[in-house]
């Protein structure tokens, strides 16, 4: 696969080279995207730590990460874009690709905006293109490629982390350096059923419970805009006309010892 030299948060990134892609990438090389997702990463990657990233998408986050962290695991279940990883990761060389999704079946169905490829596919049922059947992996599957060093992990997953919240929990059995988990109320309120007001409320509800879900194991959740979890549900919930997705941080230093749990 071509690929086309990328330099963003201060690192320069082999990413496919592929037309679709360019005005994206354009915008990542402005440092226009998801800035304090690359300084939460390089805040708690090193040469010791594995990050697992769940949604790893066509690798601009596990490649980046890959030149600091002692290993990656790429998580992806959109066909294009696991075979965009799978051509990447040699080059690499510390990169690990698990094409499937983080999900508490076996096998699951994903749904496109209009093709594979995007950074909008999720096991959600609202997508208008393409579908497609995917390995499913708990997160005991997956925790056991960290083979026994400290973890950070990256999840963005389109709004199924509202469904897997259980599976979630398990992260609790792992003495984690940190967790940042990409949430989006307005996926998850898109696909419930019922009135507005209704699915608002629950929309509200779930971020709550999925916020405190780790609460008393690892300190968090921070937000970039938001100056508490209540205060998102209220500002980016509850009192906007659309749902406003957030990334929730989880953080401790040092990173704990990891106890292998294969």
């Amino acid at each position: 696969m071509k690929t086309v030299d990328i330099r963003y948060a201060g690192r320069t990134v082999a990413l496919p080279d592929m037309c679709e892609y360019a005005k994206f990438y354009r915008k990542l090389a402005g440092n226009c995207w998801e800035a304090n997702t690359f300084t939460t990463l390089a805040r708690n990657l090193d040469s010791d730590t594995v990050l697992i990233d769940i949604g790893a998408w066509i690798g601009v986050t596990p490649m980046w990460s890959a030149q600091i962290a002692r290993k990656v695991v790429a998580v992806d279940p959109d066909p294009k874009c696991a075979a965009i990883l799978n051509a990447l990761a040699p080059a690499a060389g510390n990169v690990t690709v698990i094409e499937g999704a983080l999900a508490n079946r076996g096998k699951v169905a994903i749904h496109a905006v209009d093709c594979f490829g995007s950074s909008e596919t999720s096991i959600l049922d609202i997508g208008n293109g393409a579908e497609a059947s995917a390995r499913g992996f708990g997160i005991d599957d997956i925790m056991r490629h960290a083979a026994g060093a400290p973890v950070f992990v990256k999840i963005d997953i389109e709004g199924y982390e509202y469904e897997i919240a259980d599976e979630l929990a398990k992260l609790k059995h792992y003495p984690l350096r940190g967790l940042q988990m990409a949430v989006h109320p307005q996926l998850y309120e898109k696909s419930l059923r019922g009135g507005w007001l209704w699915r608002r409320l629950r929309t509200a509800w779930a971020t709550w419970r999925l916020g405190r879900r780790l609460g008393g194991f690892i300190p968090g959740p921070s937000l970039h805009k938001f100056d508490s979890l209540a205060a998102y549900i209220l500002g980016g919930i509850l009192f906007r006309g659309k749902p406003k997705g957030a990334d929730f941080v989880f953080e401790r230093n040092p990173a704990p010892t990891f106890e292998d749990k294969s």
